[in-house]
């Protein structure tokens, strides 16, 4: 169990905790992690107890340093930490604040897919089914929900289309000890960043996430669904998105044709 969860008696998830005296103590300038990764790690604490939420401003740093007891440059070195993770954001002549995702300056930020000729494929989602029911073995594991408890999922089942035509399925898990609150609506009206209604509606943050991709053959279902030959080859993508403290809050598999589509994703520059 993440040491930062409390759960009530029924084993539910309901918030995440810390102590506001160990978030206002001092560093240990003895400790085997330097000190300004104690205070990445310090502020992640304090975004995960919820002290400061998306699109906060932090305090400055100088207040930081006095709060922890350390200089205004260890501060801000343990800062740069978090702004290169896209967790926290600078504002030129204005602060620093906690990042948060925009339904429209990040749209597809995440997405790899490419057709034959070699765009990206931008697509919109249909949203079939939104449904609540026991977690299964793999989502327990996956969530790190408790194995003695009646635990829930959501679990959303849509189409990704483009111009109207159905490209993929999608099939997406998520804890409702996290998500109670998320609604079918929501998740219709988030077409350019679902991940901002999981903020908006839920206050879960998305800060990474870890795709696989897999080749495979089409099942009876995703063959009829995407207008394929039975057996045919597909490109499935496993993506699990992660919030602080490296907590897994979401599983989505999307299924596309192989023959038409393919994942790429760049790194670096010159």
């Amino acid at each position: 169990m993440p040491r930062n969860l409390r759960y009530t008696r029924d084993g539910h998830r309901i918030k995440y905790f810390m102590a506001r005296s160990r978030l206002s103590a001092g560093l240990e300038a003895s400790g085997s992690d330097p000190l300004y990764k104690q205070v990445e790690k310090r502020i992640l604490e304090c975004l995960v107890d919820g002290e400061w939420k998306p699109g906060d401003q932090l305090p400055t740093e100088a207040q930081l340093a006095e709060r922890f007891g350390v200089a205004v440059f260890t501060i801000r070195a343990g800062i740069v930490e978090l702004v290169a993770a896209n967790i926290l954001v600078r504002k030129q002549g204005k602060g620093t604040f906690v990042a948060r995702h925009s339904r429209s300056r990040q749209r597809y930020q995440f997405s790899h897919i490419h057709d034959e000729a070699g765009t990206q494929v931008l697509p919109t989602r249909d949203l079939i089914s939104f449904t609540k029911e026991a977690a299964r073995a793999q989502d327990r594991a996956r969530f790190q929900l408790p194995r003695t408890t009646r635990a829930q999922v959501y679990r959303l089942r849509m189409l990704s289309k483009v111009a109207g035509e159905t490209i993929a399925t999608l099939e997406i898990v998520l804890p409702v000890s996290l998500f109670a609150t998320l609604s079918a609506a929501a998740v219709r009206s988030a077409q350019e960043n679902l991940y901002a209604a999981y903020q908006d509606e839920c206050g879960v943050n998305v800060i990474r996430v870890e795709e696989h991709v897999h080749a495979g053959l089409s099942t009876v279902a995703q063959a009829k669904v995407l207008g394929l030959p039975p057996d045919s080859p597909v490109l499935r993508i496993e993506r699990v998105a992660f919030t602080y403290q490296n907590l897994p809050v979401e599983h989505r598999v999307r299924v596309f044709d192989g023959s038409r589509f393919h994942y790429r994703a760049a790194e670096g520059s010159l």
